[in-house]
């Protein structure tokens, strides 16, 4: 058995609607179902150099952790009493165990059409509890009760990464309007190949960076 190529484009495809290392996570299991670790080797070898993320997850699958740690306390803490809290990126796993804690705050994910995601698909996901709003109104949501939040990976020292999405939105006129900008590392590890899919940024950029 071998990677196929119809992977590279599925995976594509379901790291922009579920998110870069929600996506990792299923991939890697799914092809270490279909295959072991040598198929998940391979998988890290081919389509790992090219996301990161994937990368990273493998690594780790290899390593002998086969699930996240999805540590929402943190998180849950930094958004205490919001009433609003604007998600900018995707990360399905780790909003489904986020969003049910979350109380009565608003959650909204900040959208573009820049990026081919059907929104409205993914927000029904959560019963209800998730609104949208492209992302050049961002200020409609913002407020001394309001939390800004996006995903991070591979943070180490002052550096992160983030999807570009968030450098549409993160800025000095947004952080000072916003009474927290919150970062959620998910990824859990350091990156060993460049992730041309993120942006860097500082992590000084944040109120709170969580894991």
């Amino acid at each position: 058995m071998t990677i196929q190529r119809s992977v590279f484009e599925a995976f594509r495809v379901a790291s922009t609607e579920l998110g870069m290392c929600s996506a990792a996570w299923l991939f890697t299991r799914e092809v270490a179902a279909a295959g072991g670790d040598a198929l998940v080797r391979e998988l890290q070898e081919t389509l790992g150099l090219e996301y990161a993320a994937l990368h990273a997850v493998t690594e780790r699958w290899l390593g002998g952790t086969t699930k996240p740690a999805i540590s929402t306390g943190e998180v849950v803490r930094a958004c205490a009493g919001a009433a609003n809290v604007a998600v900018v990126g995707v990360e399905a796993d780790w909003l489904d165990a986020l969003v049910p804690l979350l109380g009565d705050a608003k959650v909204t994910l900040l959208t573009s059409p820049l990026v081919p995601v059907d929104w409205e698909r993914l927000a029904a996901n959560f019963g209800g509890r998730v609104a949208t709003l492209d992302m050049s109104a961002v200020q409609q949501l913002a407020g001394a009760r309001s939390v800004l939040l996006t995903f991070c990976y591979g943070t180490r020292g002052d550096q992160t990464w983030v999807d570009p999405l968030w450098m549409r939105v993160s800025g000095g006129d947004v952080r000072t309007q916003f009474r927290s900008i919150v970062g959620w590392e998910v990824l859990g590890t350091a990156m060993q190949v460049y992730p041309r899919w993120l942006t860097e940024t500082s992590a000084d950029d944040f109120a709170e960076l969580v894991s």
